[in-house]
């Protein structure tokens, strides 16, 4: 698999990293990449773009490390498997023989590749906590669990299943988030879209690895068949679309993020304040089984496309699926005017509801109501266009 990154996104992250180190007191590497950059203005006009590119992606790379975050959320999200580490006692070795002379040679000849491509076996991690238990003479190697291999190879099979990996400069945070192309024909394709700006400050590194992790973890469902995902059809109007497509997107958030809870990786946004979110597309459901329904979610192991689709499409899909009758009656679940459910008049799923038509309209409207719907009391609510229509019938 190859991992590539747009010039346009090399180009203004270095620029923004750079300068922010030199605003904070670190100006080794900003004279050194102007070192580099400033001598290209003499040459040629048309050699300048080429010129920029190669020194832009030996900083990104190679002198900055701004790759890594991508190479680090992909092993998080097992979509590659992990590298091998190196101590610290290698790093320094090598480093030392850097010094000496012996890798000048390869160093050149990978500086003039002027590709904005790069192998997973080229990117050597960044030490992390773990490398010091590696480099501790007492570690058994073989005390690494069957789990791990499985890892290993689910990683693998992910790894051969997927072409390249394109990471392309976002517009604003709108053109950011991740897709799969050439899905259905041919070897996959993930583009990740990410703000420049996110590269600029080491201090939010962490900020921007959950963000990645996010990303490629919505990748990752889109190539598993298990998840089994295709881009469905959502009737209704725009407002409509517009609505079951952000709930889909928050129900799909919550899977991503509480399979993140479990194997312990920092997420964008940590449970409560997901509930939050969650809270206020259900807030008519009561407390008691909103809450259950959002840790039914929660704890679900795995979901398909299809599910969730269906659950912020279908709030009786939902209902039914966390919570028990002897919780909910069905009277409480048909006064639960919930954007998508069925108005009792006419039902069809209703986005506009009305939920108490006997406060606001004519007794006129009510009687005319319930001499068609014997059986219907103002509670139940309607949808704004049956009430503009008994409006209309009772000469209101």
């Amino acid at each position: 698999m190859k991992v590539s990154y747009s010039p346009q996104l090399m180009e203004e992250a270095v620029f923004r990293h750079l300068n922010h180190l030199e605003r904070s007191g670190y100006r080794a590497g900003y004279d050194e990449y102007h070192s580099l950059a400033d001598p290209i203005y003499e040459l040629p006009e048309d050699d300048r773009e080429i010129a920029f590119a190669k020194v832009n992606k030996i900083f990104f790379i190679e002198r900055l490390k701004l790759g890594e975050h991508v190479l680090r959320a992909l092993e998080a999200v097992g979509l590659i498997p992990k590298r091998k580490r190196v101590s610290r006692k290698a790093q320094l070795a090598a480093a030392a023989m850097e010094s000496d002379g012996y890798a000048g040679e390869s160093e050149e000849s990978d500086s003039d590749t002027g590709s904005d491509e790069t192998s997973l076996e080229d990117q050597p991690p960044l030490p992390t906590d773990t490398d010091q238990q590696e480099e501790n003479p007492t570690t058994d190697e073989s005390s690494e669990d069957a789990d791990g291999v499985i890892s290993y190879d689910l990683a693998r099979e992910f790894e051969e299943r997927i072409n390249e990996v394109t990471v392309k400069r976002a517009i604003n945070k709108v053109d950011e988030g991740s897709n799969v192309l050439n899905r259905i024909s041919g070897r996959p394709v993930i583009e990740m879209r990410v703000l420049a700006s996110r590269f600029c400050n080491p201090e939010e590194a962490q900020e921007l690895d959950a963000f990645l992790i996010q990303e490629f973890m919505h990748a990752k469902d889109m190539v598993d068949p298990e998840f089994d995902y295709e881009d469905a059809f959502i009737p209704g109007n725009p407002s409509v679309k517009n609505l079951i497509t952000a709930r889909f997107r928050l129900l799909w958030n919550m899977y991503v993020d509480s399979r993140l809870g479990r194997a312990g990786i920092i997420s964008t946004m940590p449970k409560e304040a997901r509930y939050r979110e969650f809270d206020n597309f259900y807030r008519k459901i009561p407390e008691k089984q909103r809450r259950g329904i959002f840790e039914g979610i929660w704890r679900t192991d795995t979901f398909t496309h299809e599910e969730l689709l269906s659950m912020a499409t279908d709030l009786e899909s939902l209902m039914s699926k966390y919570v028990d009758d002897v919780d909910m009656s069905e009277e409480e679940r048909d006064y639960i005017h919930l954007q998508g459910s069925p108005c009792p008049l006419c039902k069809f799923p209703t986005y506009n509801w009305v939920d108490d038509p006997e406060s606001i309209c004519d007794e006129m409207v009510i009687e005319a109501i319930q001499i068609d719907f014997p059986d219907w009391e103002s509670k139940d609510g309607g949808c704004d266009r049956c009430i503009e229509v008994y409006e209309l019938r009772a000469g209101v």
